[in-house]
């Protein structure tokens, strides 16, 4: 059964000189449009929430002082409204209030005016976000600087939900410049519009460093005046929205208790944004209180609909897939939703451990075309052993040949170059169905390691490890408590051995491998640059309406320890990273060079030669006059070609391969002979006659406009 709530919208402008925000774009963003703020709201609520007869009230003028609080906003904005209208016949009964403040800025002087490189005057921007006035929750929405998913998130405050919680992540760092860096588990799961605007990022410190961005860029609303506004997504969370507003869920969830060992517990659901089906499955444990703490939730995400901005293959967290949330009790707060995990789709781990509880939840089977999972929750496992990658890094050990001196887009000094690495990787173990279940008179499993088929005792040591002939000199440690094993490679050693565990107990055995990657050496910024680095990365994206964390390349992980791997997540972001150039608000050139200089100073050449191969772009000259070529931004013109054609192809790419070297050549001998160094050097109406020229030649035919030779 729906629930009719009303929400009053308030339009306050305190700036007399703006004009105000036509009615028909208003409605669009804020009520009925396809991707409106209500319309988010009844969609992912199933159509539960009803907000007919919400009125919005028209444009009023409000006063605001030197306190630009989200209070200070809207009692201005009441009291501005019932000036105008002392009693408005649409006051009684509304159940919160949604405050646009237009435009939610203000030009004030730079206190550090005078000093070289300060403006004479700042934009000061207003305070954001739910409060209380007259005992009604209230949204503030400063126009010019909210998007779509700030906007949904604080009227979800509004409507009684709070935030959700889960991995370590920098969500309450309020003042991310400042020394002080804040990690907690607020704002902790990538899969839950409360958890905005983090979503899980941690981005801040010596790391680990991660990122989830579930958001998408939904269509502009003509007339609104934020051109940053249309960042939109994704749903609630099953998981919040059962804790909330059960009614919501109604007819579309299966419950069962936990499972007893041996009787798994099967469903099959739909994903979160389908129109109908089964699209929650809830376990409940033994002795559940009333308020659901130690419940269980399992769902799935997939880029559909509100989720549009669901990555299939990751680096981001919010990756598409079987998502798991339990119900925990947080002081102060009561019971709140906390992101456990995920099983994504596209990974060969097809299960994930819940922690706090016995559970094991397994996808068994994915519907190709996205329109169901089928899943098995257990009570532990059957015997085996699982390798558990901890914290693995590759330390700078020295400089391997030429620094090559360049500069940031900021105009900073920076160092390139290559930069010999030594590996440390920990390796925990995890058991099931081997006993220890904490009783003395049970005997723990016994683990033993080999690495490259070298066994290895506690408590650590030096081992001689064979590849290919070649033996290499590891150190480790082994702890006789936990057996987890540390592996340390010498640096400037590239090569990968398998680490292999074998657990004994309970008469049985079982075992499980995990590969050892020494990178041996990296290519990029030189690490005593890297603060210069990110502080012009900052500026740069601050300047430009960008989010930081996607254009800084991810630190390495343990699912990418391989080399393989790292070469593919590598070419993965920067695919990425410039497809986000490429999103609204649109750059000038300007902006776009520079956002696709801070990715060539930092990728590595292979990367752009995986990505641009992606976009159908290959060359005819062996790879190592490539790669030097693409690391010569002074004296070559491939930097600039790559990162233009990157850009160029970014959703469609060639049908059929052609040449980067002949591209270049063409490009090179049209007329004028031109030859860029700079993206902004760069002329389309070149570029891609020499693209063409290239396909004529390589494939005999005659193609006469480049829009002939895309997918």
């Amino acid at each position: 059964m729906a629930k009719s709530v009303r929400l009053g919208i308030i339009r306050a402008r305190h700036d007399t000189s703006v004009p105000v925000i036509p009615d028909p774009a208003c409605i669009a963003m804020l009520m009925t449009g396809d991707h409106a703020l209500l319309r988010f709201w009844e969609d992912t609520s199933h159509g539960h929430l009803d907000f007919v007869d919400s009125p919005m009230f028209p444009w009023v003028d409000s006063v605001i002082g030197n306190d630009t609080s989200r209070l200070a906003q809207a009692r201005a904005a009441v009291d501005a409204l019932r000036a105008r209208f002392p009693d408005p016949p649409e006051w009684p009964g509304l159940s919160g209030l949604v405050v646009i403040t237009h435009p939610g800025e203000r030009t004030v002087p730079n206190p550090q005016a005078g000093q070289p490189g300060q403006p004479a005057t700042l934009t000061q921007s207003f305070d954001a976000g739910a409060t209380v006035v007259d005992g009604l929750p209230v949204a503030v929405l400063p126009a010019m600087s909210c998007n779509h998913t700030f906007m949904c998130h604080e009227v979800g405050h509004v409507l009684g939900l709070d935030h959700t919680f889960g991995l370590d992540n920098n969500g309450t760092d309020w003042d991310p410049a400042d020394a002080n860096i804040v990690v907690g588990q607020e704002y902790g799961s990538p899969y839950d519009l409360m958890s905005s605007a983090t979503f899980a990022g941690r981005f801040l410190g010596t790391g680990p460093t991660y990122f989830a961005e579930p958001t998408f860029t939904g269509p502009a609303v003509a007339g609104w005046p934020h051109p940053g506004a249309f960042s939109m997504g994704p749903n609630l969370s099953r998981a919040n929205l059962h804790l909330f507003m059960p009614d919501a869920l109604a007819g579309r969830v299966t419950e069962a208790a936990f499972p007893q060992p041996g009787a798994p517990v099967t469903a099959r659901i739909v994903p979160a944004s389908a129109p109908s089906g089964t699209c929650l499955l809830v376990l409940h444990p033994p002795g559940e209180p009333a308020n659901g703490v130690g419940r269980v939730y399992v769902e799935y995400r997939v880029p559909e609909g509100w989720d549009a901005g669901m990555d299939p293959v990751g680096p981001s967290l919010s990756r598409e897939g079987v998502v798991v949330h339990t119900v925990v009790e947080i002081p102060n707060k009561g019971p709140r939703a906390w992101y456990r995990g995920s099983v994504p789709t596209t990974s060969p781990d097809t299960d994930v451990a819940v922690a706090t509880t016995p559970l094991v939840v397994r996808t068994t089977a994915v519907d190709p075309g996205r329109q169901w999972v089928d899943l098995s929750v257990t009570a532990g496992a059957a015997q085996t052993v699982e390798i558990v990658r901890g914290p693995q890094s590759d330390d700078v050990v020295g400089p391997v040949g030429e620094i090559q001196q360049t500069m940031t887009p900021c105009g900073d000094p920076l160092r390139r170059g290559t930069f010999a690495t030594s590996t440390t990787a920990r390796l925990g173990v995890r058991s099931t169905g081997f006993g220890g279940s904490g009783v003395p008179v049970d005997a723990p499993p016994v683990f033993t390691w080999t690495v490259g088929g070298v066994p290895l005792s506690a408590p650590g040591g030096n081992v001689s490890v064979p590849v290919d002939g070649t033996a290499f000199s590891l150190d480790y440690t082994l702890d006789p408590a936990t057996s987890e094993l540390q592996l340390t490679s010498r640096g400037g050693e590239r090569y990968e051995t398998p680490a292999v565990v074998t657990a004994d107990g309970s008469g049985a055995t079982a075992s499980a491998t995990a590969v050892f990657t020494a990178q041996g050496w990296t290519e990029g910024i030189h690490p005593e640059d890297e603060e210069k680095f990110d502080a012009c990365l900052r500026r740069i994206t601050e300047r430009h309406q960008r989010m930081p964390a996607p254009f800084r390349r991810p630190s390495a992980e343990p699912p990418w320890s391989d080399l393989a791997t790292r070469r593919r997540a590598e070419q993965a972001w920067l695919r990425q990273a410039f497809s986000l150039i490429n999103r609204p608000p649109a750059l000038d050139a300007t902006g776009r060079g520079e956002l696709s200089r801070l990715l060539q100073a930092q990728a590595t050449p292979l990367a752009f030669i995986d990505a641009l191969s992606e976009a159908g772009v290959d060359h005819s000259v062996p790879e190592t006059d490539l790669t030097d070529w693409l690391r010569n931004p002074e004296f070559t013109p491939y930097p600039a070609l790559a990162e233009a054609l990157l850009l160029r192809l970014d959703n469609t790419p060639l049908r059929r391969p052609v040449f980067l070297d002949v591209i270049a050549f063409n490009y090179e001998h049209s007329p004028g002979k031109p030859s860029p160094r700079l993206l902004e050097e760069v002329d389309t109406a070149v570029l891609e006659p020499a693209v063409v020229e290239g396909w004529n030649v390589r494939y005999g035919e005659t193609a006469a406009e480049f829009g002939q030779l895309l997918a």
